[in-house]
């Protein structure tokens, strides 16, 4: 008898092979298993199970009959993410989407409820919550290490995705820019670290219009591409977020917070292994690099463990870490940021 965790793939765009290769370097995918794969494209879809292996189904409905598939990862377009989610979950699989969960906060609140009705899990990238060293600080914060935590700063200066991706035009279109689809690392975090967000402001813009990808061929920027967050979470922290997809690539993904007895700083938000330092009181400082054996992709992210947390939850009868519910708030905050941004002013949630 199988009693693997089987998923399957809606979209096999370039993200799907980081999941994939992730997947494979795992140390502890004993009770996982790749079932397949369908994409709109079939013979994209196809060329990516002959490269990883699974079956190719021909129609998502194909997959969504499918008995031995327990779970679907919804790597589709933003745009499609609810139309699929909704499928999936209303087929009685447990969903894994890439962000945004959806683009609304309304159709989001409608995904999380037929999962309860349905009785099966939804979660949501990004899972960087799942780090060594993410988790890490939360341990750090809840010990009081640092005292209690006043401000929290982050940059994500992504560069220019047309720079090196083969089809950059869909994240300068509704449902991507930076705001909704890096923005949700840092915000992820802050609101797993501090809690809800309570309030926002904003200052956006589109800093170059007019972009040109590999081939040479031109498009508009049709959303922000650069600005500056500013957060008023209900525990009183205070954050602000950077982010651009206007930069040269810097490489400046950092994040610090403070607190009234110490700091803790990463080095990286993403990676799950990258440099984590503490200063406090008695000017302690710690590299928590050690004893993550987990595959990193270039960004160091093991983009594998969002699959394998949505297995352990289904296991033990729990949400995963990645929930739909903190997927739907950082939706909330990410829209009622691009209000802000166009507003000038103050968006309370």
């Amino acid at each position: 008898m199988n009693n693997k965790f089987r998923f399957a793939l809606a979209g096999t765009g370039d993200i799907a092979g980081f999941y994939l290769d992730c997947f494979r370097q795992r140390q502890d995918k004993e009770d996982l298993e790749f079932a397949g794969a369908w994409n709109r494209t079939a013979e994209k879809g196809r060329k990516f199970v002959e490269k990883f292996g699974g079956r190719f189904y021909p129609a998502l409905a194909e997959l969504l009959a499918d008995p031995q598939v327990d779970a679907v990862v919804n790597l589709t377009s933003p745009k499609a993410h609810e139309e699929i989610t909704h499928a999936c979950l209303a087929a009685g699989k447990h969903v894994l989407s890439e962000k945004p969960l959806a683009l609304s906060v309304q159709k989001g609140k409608e995904l999380c409820a037929l999962a309860e009705k349905k009785s099966v899990l939804l979660a949501c990238a990004p899972f960087i919550l799942l780090g060594h060293n993410q988790r890490k600080v939360k341990e750090l914060l809840a010990a009081g290490e640092i005292g209690r935590p006043v401000s929290a700063t982050a940059e994500l200066f992504h560069g220019r995705v047309e720079a090196w991706h083969p089809n950059p035009e869909q994240f300068y279109i509704e449902g991507a820019g930076p705001v909704l689809d890096v923005g949700p690392y840092p915000l992820s975090l802050m609101i797993d670290w501090f809690g809800r967000v309570k309030a926002v402001q904003g200052m956006f813009d589109i800093a170059l219009p007019e972009r040109e990808d590999l081939s040479g061929r031109k498009f508009r920027v049709r959303v922000f591409d650069q600005g500056v967050a500013l957060l008023r979470f209900e525990n009183g922290v205070i954050g602000r977020i950077a982010f651009s997809f206007a930069n040269s690539n810097t490489g400046h993904h950092g994040l610090e917070i403070q607190g009234t007895a110490g700091s803790l700083s990463l080095s990286s938000i993403m990676a799950f292994r990258g440099e984590l330092q503490l200063s406090n009181r008695d000017s302690n400082k710690w590299n928590h690099t050690e004893g993550d054996s987990r595959p990193q992709s270039a960004s160091g992210v093991d983009w594998s463990e969002g699959i394998a947390e949505l297995a352990r939850a289904a296991s033990e009868g729990r949400k995963p870490a990645n929930s739909a519910g903190l997927a739907l708030h950082t939706l909330e905050v990410c829209l009622a940021l691009e209000e802000a941004g166009r507003s000038g002013g103050t968006v309370n949630l």
